[in-house]
């Protein structure tokens, strides 16, 4: 009797024990697999499990004990669709997320939804069984996943494997600002861009209205160019998509905006709703500028560098909060002026702690605005010509402003500017002119000489036109004795040296104005975007780098460790491993 006893409470504890312990055995077997797919993203998908409400995903550096809620990264509880969010207006057949379904959109609304004529009730929440790892995630790490089900009645399912990545090191930042317009004339759609062959994609530009809401400037191109990065995001998780607010036309209501506290918390709130609506990585805040010296028509305020600064830091906080919410960091990063008497306006050491990078728009040094000819983005400054400063000169003034060299990102064109009526003297360099001849886009009222790199290459090809190279500013220029018109431009040349020149000061990367530029419509040709991948010793695609590496200038080729799974013992451990033993001694005691 004591033996049939002691067996059943054996069995009874055991068995009780093992119904409410926190990780319990499944039929269903999960298997994880984790990629690293950039510097800062882990690509996790596992094999789906009958009757889930979610997954938990455990993340940690160290192999012990990694299945504990210390280690819980995020719970995987939604559908591939985005969650309805309120106030937003949807168009017809859009799909959304909402109290554990997903609806999609009759026609064009705003109402949440419920059953009647706006939506339409689909089915229920299936989770997902994938996954992207962006939450603070750092280069050159070694990282240990496992994921966990979680049943609708909130018992867990067995642990997967464990799996171990090793990050790549963080890349130098290839930055290119895409133009909203680029869909009209120069027929450059958002799938033309090269995506294997940058890290970051600026749009430009939405815009700031003056109760301090982010808004369309295209009201047609906008939405569906936002709409367009969205699938691409799903393509190409690794490179960063930002939408940029403001640029030189947009960046009237900046100073009223920033010195309002309810209009910043509206930019903020607003810029976060189209960021999230789109699943985009952060916004470029792209101010020109800060205490004037922008547009005519601009506000300006001897208050700007101050609200300036406290509008990076309220942004910073409220995309962390954002962040925390999605599992990710959300990036803040502004454009930032060449010119030294605007920039210096700013406490630039302060603005460096609120930014991911900052963008500098290292061009622009002569225009409309010069007495005569000059360099477009000039490295450094030729003495026989007028001061208009130089790259260099405004690099060096950074890097002693901005406590780590590495948030500088230095700016090139993919475009020139010409200048017509110019005499031959010195081949139309540092030469009086009068007016412009025609842009690439339009006349010249409408485009003040502005050409795209791939109209100049054309034309240094011609006849009509001479090549020249400026070896004190490292930049080439055009001029046609008989048209009398003079071209100031880069070429792949000039970039190869810029970007060499980024390497030596150990910057953070190089930035493009602007990408539809570099390519000849009904072509797939990017030669100044080929001389930057040549300068970094880079190959496609360049989120995984190849040689170089932020923060150093030493060539060394980057392998990444092929994903592992960690061989653990599996069965019982812990305090029931305890009790089972001593129940199994009672047993063989009594018998």
């Amino acid at each position: 009797m004591k033996k049939i006893i002691s067996l059943l409470m054996f069995v009874m504890i055991t068995s009780f024990y093992l119904t409410t312990a926190p990780t319990l055995l499944a039929e269903e077997k999960i298997e994880l697999r984790a990629i690293p797919i950039a510097w800062d993203a882990v690509n996790l998908t596992w094999t789906p499990v009958p009757g889930v409400k979610g997954y938990e995903v455990y993340r940690s550096t160290n192999l012990d004990n990694i299945y504990s809620p210390v280690n819980l990264l995020f719970i995987v509880n939604w559908s591939n669709y985005t969650k309805y969010k309120e106030n937003w207006n949807y168009l017809p057949g859009e799909v959304v997320e909402y109290k554990g379904y997903l609806w999609r959109a009759k026609k064009v609304t705003s109402q949440p939804p419920q059953e009647g004529d706006h939506w339409e009730k689909l089915a229920p929440i299936t989770p997902t069984n994938t996954a992207v790892d962006y939450f603070n995630v750092t280069g050159n790490t070694t990282y240990y996943y496992i994921v966990v089900p979680v049943f609708r009645d909130g018992k867990r399912g067995e642990p997967s494997n464990i799996v171990k990545v090793t990050t790549p090191p963080q890349p130098y930042r290839i930055v290119v600002y895409y133009i909203s317009w680029g869909i009209y004339a120069r027929a450059f759609s958002p799938y033309d861009i090269p995506f294997e062959n940058v890290t970051h994609v600026n749009y430009a530009f939405l815009k700031l209205l003056e109760n301090g809401t982010v808004t369309w400037a295209d009201p047609w191109a906008d939405p569906m160019n936002l709409e367009s990065f969205k699938e691409l995001k799903s393509k190409y998780p690794a490179v960063k998509f930002l939408i940029s607010v403001g640029g030189w036309t947009l960046s009237k209501y900046f100073s009223p905006v920033a010195a309002d506290p309810a209009k910043r918390r509206e930019f903020i709130r607003s810029a976060i709703a189209i960021i999230r609506k789109y699943n985009l990585d952060g916004i470029d805040i792209d101010w020109e500028y800060p205490g004037g010296g922008g547009m005519e028509g601009n506000y300006a305020s001897p208050d700007d560098p101050k609200n300036f600064i406290i509008l990076l830091k309220e942004f910073r906080e409220a995309l962390d909060e954002a962040g925390r919410e999605d599992h990710k960091h959300y990036l803040l990063t502004v454009a930032a002026p060449a010119n030294l008497d605007i920039a210096s306006r700013i406490d630039w050491r302060e603005a460096s702690k609120y930014l991911d990078f900052i963008n500098v728009m290292t061009y622009d040094y002569i225009g409309l605005w010069s007495p005569v000819t000059g360099h477009n983005a000039p490295l450094y400054r030729n003495p026989n010509g007028p001061d208009y400063g130089s790259i260099d000169e405004t690099i060096k003034w950074y890097i002693e402003h901005v406590p780590d060299r590495t948030k500088i990102v230095l700016g090139v064109p993919f475009y020139g500017r010409s200048f017509a009526n110019v005499p031959p003297k010195n081949h139309g360099l540092f030469q009086p002119y009068s007016g412009t001849p025609a842009g690439t886009w339009g006349s010249a009222a409408e485009t003040h000489g502005v050409m795209d790199y791939w109209d100049i290459a054309e034309k240094a090809r011609s006849r009509e036109y001479e090549y020249f190279w400026d070896n004190y500013s490292k930049v080439p220029w055009l001029y046609s004795e008989s048209k009398r018109i003079f071209i100031t431009f880069d070429d792949p040349k000039s970039i190869l040296i810029k970007t060499q020149y980024m390497l030596n000061q150990s910057l953070g990367g190089i930035m493009v104005w602007e990408i539809t530029a570099d390519r000849k419509p009904g072509t797939h040709s990017h030669p100044l975007l080929v001389a930057i991948l040549e300068g970094l010793k880079e190959r496609p695609p360049v989120w995984i780098p190849d040689r170089y590496v932020l923060g150093s200038n030493v060539p060394r080729n980057v392998t990444i460790p092929e994903p592992e799974t960690v061989t653990t013992k599996r069965g019982i451990c812990g305090p029931a491993a305890i009790l089972i033993i001593a129940l199994f001694v009672l047993f063989k005691r009594n018998s």
